[in-house]
């Protein structure tokens, strides 16, 4: 039995468009409320499900080989593009938080556990039904974007982008979880997502 893509295909299929997604953030460790992290929630344009990968060895035996995967699954940052508001509010919200994170000037570093929180990624079809959550754990920021100030005629907004950290991520409603620690935390913690949906 073969399996062909035709045009006839594609064009009857519901496609899934990549504006069906919300996001969900807990309150993060530089603020005492949810409402304090709207600024930067509501002005999120693009998000991504970072890639996975599995590290390979190659097995040879009597002149065949083949190959196997390794552990530990590797989970790449997760990027995230937000619009700058006038008060460049979500901006410093998100400096602020890397200065909890690590603040030369007043501390070293801050413990693990203080500082990351637990946040979703959730997909929906084009019904809005729920499809895909995605749960990052013990999520806080790496790099924070540069800001192009400019006076060129069509430069009407600014932009930047953020740099996630995290533990691991994985699918809820699975029946197995990946518990496996990424290369960019080597410590987990287990604390529960608070519920702040905001549309993209």
């Amino acid at each position: 039995m073969s399996i062909t893509c035709l045009q006839s295909n594609l064009n009857n299929l519901d496609k899934s468009t990549p504006t069906n997604y919300q996001l969900v953030f807990s309150k993060i460790p530089t603020e005492t409320s949810i409402s304090a992290i709207n600024p930067f929630v509501m002005n999120i344009h693009t998000a991504i499900i970072p890639s996975v990968s599995l590290a390979t060895e190659e097995l040879k035996w009597q002149g065949n080989k083949t190959r196997h995967g390794l552990i530990p699954m590797e989970f790449d940052t997760w990027l995230v593009s937000f619009v700058i508001d006038s008060e460049l509010a979500n901006w410093k919200l998100l400096f602020k938080w890397m200065q909890f994170v690590n603040d030369n000037n007043k501390k070293i570093a801050e413990k693990h556990k203080n500082y990351s929180v637990d946040c979703s990624l959730v997909v929906t079809d084009n019904y809005n039904n729920l499809v895909l959550e995605v749960i990052f754990v013990s999520i806080w920021p790496s790099i924070l974007g540069e800001v192009n100030f400019s006076h060129r005629e069509g430069d009407v907004i600014l932009e930047s982008t953020i740099n996630f950290n995290y533990d691991y991520f994985y699918i809820r409603g699975l029946d197995t979880r990946i518990t496996i620690s990424s290369s960019s935390s080597s410590t987990s913690s287990s604390s529960e997502s608070s519920s702040s949906l905001s549309s993209s």
